[in-house]
């Protein structure tokens, strides 16, 4: 069993940046609940202080997972029938449903607001460098989606089908998904972003019968616009994804786009033509009827295809958007993502709890940092989300300060798809704005949601994340499946069923050893296979405080282990954010290797801001090495700190640990597209750590015997 790693209060000297006043959290959504549950259950909830009294909410909401379930339902303003029973099987992760009697539309709910207000905007929608911005009322958003849902109906689209959409992030994305739920089609998407090969990993798995998309779309930067044609990638679509019969393209770069080459495509401008928007019928299915397909990002094989449930998902944004972050009917919600993303997913979910939500496709720096921020403040932005990425990359890169623009409507900014250092906390206060909630938000497409979000009772300290979602029973474990004390790095584990749990993943082998399915079980439940009932491990590595609130450092299958010291990465990249090493390189990633012995060595790769292609420096070397030292613990220094010319992330943004460490042993990336080619060489990035792992073993120091 490995050792956690022991805090050392030099690392952890953390912030507090705004403490919500108390007249703040009883005008939330959060704190109405609250009092809702006290008098609905004769329960006393209300601690000595604000974490306490979200402490004691959360235990509630996970020790009463049926009766918390279903008061959200009620509460959040869900339409649809909940059934008689709450919960089946509530001990068992794998056999548990939810509402199993119960009846949901996700139309029905997406567009509720169309009968109250249906002149105000439901969607904003700007491209980067595009003339005008794109708004939608939600009469417009109710008519569209009657007109697309008549040309699925008329393609011969209906329940149980699958259609998948390959688009940038346009209204048009949220528009067809809606619609295609109201027929009960399986709905799946892909960002334009993603090339052939990529798209066709996932959509073939799943054999859409209609592949929605564009004809292309202007990729706009400082050095001018390119056109990004996506004619040869739809053909390439097309003749690898079996079962494809329609294709319909909606012309962007082109008003009448070249289709010839082509087959069984149409215009969507000529299909639309004569369709005329009419009543929608709304049609209230089983509480799990799948909706979506989601995919994993294949940075270490083929990506998984996980199919989710209609009220699962509804039930489990109502609760995070309006009970974790304390979105209210008519906010305006903002996140930075792509059609690719899950963010996408739970964005849409705004609509359902009476917000509008704000869209922006394109470059986050265009035609300036602050692009995406003088959009929200134009537009009113009461939630703001963003990649820590863009916080570091973009907005804090280029020294954008925001003080002197109208951000007074924002109450909160959050952030996920990686970690925010300590700094990047800072900057967010003093430049974006102080007096609202900085929330980290974690979870995965795993569940189209988070274990850890906002939290409007939790006061903002920099680098952690304000403690569990509600109705989410985050644990850190240790090897052995006891509790990791508090402070102390623990593998991530839900221990009871959530409303979000994927239905299954899509054509996944199922046996009497696996009649949840192969791929599904290992992926999940046999790590921890020997607990007394089904454990859900998520595959992060988590430090539990006693605050109440929680430090993610980074991906548990990449957690650092020397000396019999267990060491999040992150704990690497926090020091290196000291102002003397900062301006020296601009990335970095840390991951182990084993010798022939089975020992095990850390090498931290640094990008330099300077010279990338150069050995690194020895006088920096030594200064990195002391600096962890101090900060982290002298155990913790890597054996190894090589420098080097790009780290590999995911195209959302994520440093890819495993991958790379795969390849430091030699074994071969599976999708090293993923991570782009190199602009010198023109050779796929992973190649590179492939040489190194190379290398390595060359070295007579480690042993290995070439």
């Amino acid at each position: 069993m490995s050792q956690s790693q022991p805090i050392n209060p030099a690392q952890d000297q953390s912030q507090v940046l705004y403490t919500p006043p108390q007249s703040t959290i009883e005008s939330t959504r959060t704190w109405a609940f609250l009092q809702l549950v006290e008098e609905r259950y004769g329960v006393s909830l209300k601690g000595q202080s604000a974490s306490e009294t979200y402490t004691n909410l959360h235990r509630w909401s996970v020790e009463n997972i049926g009766d918390f379930h279903s008061l959200a339902w009620e509460f959040c303003g869900l339409l649809g029938d909940q059934g008689a029973v709450k919960i089946k099987n509530a001990d068992n992760m794998l056999e548990a449903k939810f509402f199993p009697d119960g009846k949901i539309s996700f139309a029905e709910n997406m567009l509720k607001q169309a009968a109250k207000i249906p002149n105000e905007p439901a969607i904003m929608a700007r491209i980067a460098g595009g003339a005008d911005d794109r708004v939608l009322s939600w009469k417009e958003l109710y008519d569209e989606v009657s007109r697309w849902e008549q040309v699925l109906e008329n393609a011969g689209i209906g329940e149980g089908d699958r259609i998948s959409t390959y688009l940038p992030h346009i209204p048009e994305a949220y528009i067809i998904h809606i619609a295609a739920s109201n027929l009960g089609t399986i709905f799946s998407s892909v960002g334009t972003e993603m090339g052939a090969e990529a798209t066709a990993d996932r959509f073939r798995q799943i054999q859409p019968k209609l592949l929605i998309t564009i004809d292309g779309y202007i990729h706009a930067t400082p050095k001018g616009n390119r056109e990004e044609n996506r004619l040869e990638t739809i053909k390439e679509l097309q003749d690898k994804i079996d079962g494809l019969s329609q294709t319909i393209v909606i012309p962007n770069l082109e008003k009448a786009p070249d289709l010839s080459k082509l087959s069984n495509t149409s215009l969507s401008t000529d299909i639309l033509m004569d369709v005329n928007p009419r009543t929608i019928q709304f049609k209230r299915r089983d509480f799990c009827h799948p909706l979506a397909i989601l995919f994993s990002s294949g940075s270490t094989g083929t990506p998984k295809c996980f199919v989710h449930g209609t009220g699962n998902i509804l039930l489990k944004h109502a609760i995070e958007h309006q009970l974790n972050s304390d979105v209210r009917e008519g906010d305006r919600e903002f996140y930075h993502t792509t059609t690719s993303w899950m963010m996408f997913n739970w964005l849409a979910g705004s609509l359902a709890q009476g917000a509008s939500i704000l869209i922006y496709e394109g470059n986050p720096a265009y035609p300036d940092a602050s692009a995406q921020l003088d959009f929200c403040s134009e537009y009113g932005c009461t939630h703001l989300g963003t990649a820590a990425g863009v916080v570091q990359d973009v907005w804090r890169a280029n020294k954008v300060d925001m003080k002197g623009k109208d951000l007074s409507d924002l109450r909160a900014l959050s952030y996920t798809a990686s970690v925010l250092s300590a700094g990047g906390y800072q900057y967010i206060h003093d430049n974006i704005k102080a007096d609202m909630s900085i929330n980290g938000i974690c979870g995965g497409t795993d569940f189209v949601g988070c274990y850890a979000a906002g939290n409007p009772f939790m006061p903002t300290v920099t680098g952690e994340l304000k403690g569990p979602v509600l109705g989410m029973t985050a644990e850190t474990w240790n090897d052995d499946m006891t509790r990791t004390p508090l402070g102390e790095v623990g593998e991530l584990v839900i221990t009871k069923p959530f409303i979000s749990r994927p239905l299954y993943f899509w054509a996944d082998q199922k046996s009497d050893a696996y009649p949840h399915g192969e791929r599904f079980t290992e992926s999940y439940f046999t790590h921890f296979e020997n607990a007394k009932r089904p454990v859900w491990r998520h595959g992060d590595a988590v430090r539990l405080l006693a605050n109440g609130q929680l430090i993610i450092e980074g991906r548990s299958d990449s957690t650092l282990n020397q000396n019999g010291v267990r060491i999040g990465s992150q704990m690497l990249y926090d020091a290196l954010e000291n102002n003397d090493i900062k301006p020296l390189i601009t990335d970095s990633m840390a991951v182990n290797f084993k010798d022939a012995e089975g020992g095990d060595h850390t090498i931290l790769f640094i990008v330099p801001a300077q010279n990338p292609d150069q050995p690194i420096d020895e006088q920096l070397k030594l200064k990195i090495k002391s600096l962890i030292s101090d900060k982290v613990g002298r155990l913790c220094v890597p054996h190894e700190i090589m420098t080097v010319p790009y780290i590999l992330k995911t195209p959302n943004g994520k440093k890819v640990e495993k991958p790379t460490k795969q390849a430091l042993a030699g074994q071969e990336i599976a999708t090293p597209e993923t991570y782009g080619t190199c602009p010198k060489t023109g050779e796929f990035k992973a190649k590179l750590f492939e040489k190194i792992g190379q290398d390595i073993k060359k070295n007579p120091k480690y042993g290995f015997k070439v």
